[in-house]
């Protein structure tokens, strides 16, 4: 298991390797080495390339999953999760996020959108109920079956967009 040290070693390791990819999951980024004395994740993170502490701290990144070899020797690329960790580490938050976070959780926003959808849903479905009951005869047949389920399909759908517009409408406002 890691120690603080090795655990803060590491975090400082991996945001090198995050600074110097650009922000790029494919850039391969060298950990240093005599042959490039100076340069590399390591010394940018206060790290010797050749030491204990930083080998210990690469395998760390790599047993996290937040770096993965490249195809070159002493190269990494910054996966995913090393991505996401160096920026909830920095507090810069979500990178599908546009900006800022919403106020609202993303719980409450499900729950107002099953709410929502579900009474729009009843609102749209009595004038189509009546519309079927006019319109329908009363001997039905395969057809008027499908054609009543593709109505009501088409409701819950309508129903489904025109209340997650107003959940994300409201989730923006409380910003």
């Amino acid at each position: 298991m890691a120690t603080s040290g090795v655990e803060e070693s590491a975090m400082r390791l991996l945001g090198a390797f995050y600074d110097l990819s650009g922000g790029l999951l494919t850039e391969p980024v060298p950990i240093g080495g005599p042959w490039i004395p100076g340069q590399g994740a390591a010394p940018r993170a206060d790290l010797d390339p050749e030491s204990t502490e930083c080998d210990v701290a690469a395998r760390y990144l790599i047993e996290q999953s937040y770096i993965a070899p490249a195809d070159t020797v002493s190269e990494y690329v910054i996966t995913v999760a090393g991505f996401d960790r160096v920026r909830a580490m920095r507090g810069i938050g979500d990178p599908a996020a546009s900006g800022e976070r919403s106020a609202m959780s993303d719980k409450t926003q499900q729950r107002l959108l099953t709410l929502l959808s579900i009474a729009i849903s009843i609102g749209l479905s009595q004038p189509l109920t009546r519309f079927i009951g006019e319109k329908i005869p009363e001997r039905r047949g395969i057809r008027d079956d499908l054609t009543e389920a593709f109505l009501q399909g088409l409701v819950r759908a309508v129903a489904f967009v025109l209340a997650s517009v107003i959940v994300r409408a409201l989730a923006a406002s409380r910003r």
